[in-house]
């Protein structure tokens, strides 16, 4: 009769070592290769948001949303800012929305069949919702969970003159659209009661005139590998490294009458995230640009 030989104690450790080499080879692979796939969902996302922004577009006369306040284009608050149940409208065109569901997502979200997770990245761990701070309130316009949307993305309000109040349309940019950043991957906002700005992300420089650490906190600009997606204010989405979204595209801005500023929030060249200044060099006129 012939024995069967055994494992040894050394061979079974040598097998080990092999299996545990091989997956710290591939592991980093792996990882690469998921992210890379979070990045292309969050892509597909991104595309469909913007195909709902033109839709949003042609049957509002041309005008993007705004990051909330969007009961007409423009609006006049008559108490604070946070108190919209005494939202004054002006201007006429009334959009339809109603208080409290006013943010964009929740107006961009009916042109994708209602679908809001849309809205949320896959590579998103934290899944912030929105909206849902104000479930409790009576008399709402919709299904108060209507408005608890993912708050993966958010809009920039940067070529925004009055920020939540007035809306622009496309035509305003310089006709270049196309290079306008209007809705980027983000966190939630700061202060979950103040509505407006946990849906945007405000365009700020800092004292090296390009980014500040306020602004780069409320980007997911590390998000995905090599960069973050954006969508552009005529709906097309670019997957692009944060620094390359600040290089200048543009003459440069002035965010007050006068003489060029010197601090950290004034003379800048147009980028992505701004093409619109507000006034003319040395005068008090507002800029061709400015609606």
């Amino acid at each position: 009769m012939r024995t069967r030989r055994a494992f040894t104690l050394v061979e079974l450790l040598v097998v080990i070592g092999i299996i545990a080499l091989l997956i710290a080879v591939l592991l980093p692979s792996l990882i690469k290769s998921r992210k890379q796939a979070q990045s292309v969902a969050c892509m597909s996302n991104m595309r469909q948001i913007g195909l709902a922004l033109v839709m949003f577009q042609g049957e509002h006369q041309g005008y993007l949303p705004k990051a909330w306040y969007n009961s007409r284009p423009f609006t006049k608050p008559v108490a604070s800012d946070i108190d919209v149940n005494l939202e004054s409208g002006s201007g006429g065109n009334d959009w339809g929305y109603r208080y409290p569901m006013l943010g964009f997502d929740y107006v961009l979200v009916k042109y994708i069949k209602g679908n809001r997770e849309v809205f949320r990245c896959p590579s998103d761990i934290d899944g912030p919702i929105r909206g849902d701070v104000f479930d409790s309130l009576a008399n709402q316009p919709d299904d108060p969970k209507s408005d608890n949307i993912p708050a993966s993305y958010r809009l920039n309000m940067s070529n925004y003159p009055n920020k939540a109040w007035d809306a622009i349309r496309t035509s305003q940019l310089s006709k270049r659209s196309a290079q306008a950043i209007e809705i980027l991957e983000g966190t939630k906002g700061q202060t979950i009661g103040f509505a407006p700005w946990h849906h945007v992300a405000t365009w700020e420089t800092g004292s090296n005139g390009r980014v500040s650490p306020n602004f780069k906190g409320n980007v997911a600009w590390d998000r995905h590998p090599n960069g973050s997606n954006y969508v552009f204010a005529d709906g097309h989405v670019e997957h692009l490294k944060f620094e390359d979204t600040w290089n200048p595209i543009g003459p440069q801005m002035y965010t007050a009458a006068g003489p060029p500023p010197t601090n950290s929030f004034g003379y800048r060249q147009q980028t992505m995230w701004r093409l619109m200044y507000q006034y003319q060099p040395g005068t008090n006129s507002p800029a061709p640009d400015a609606p």
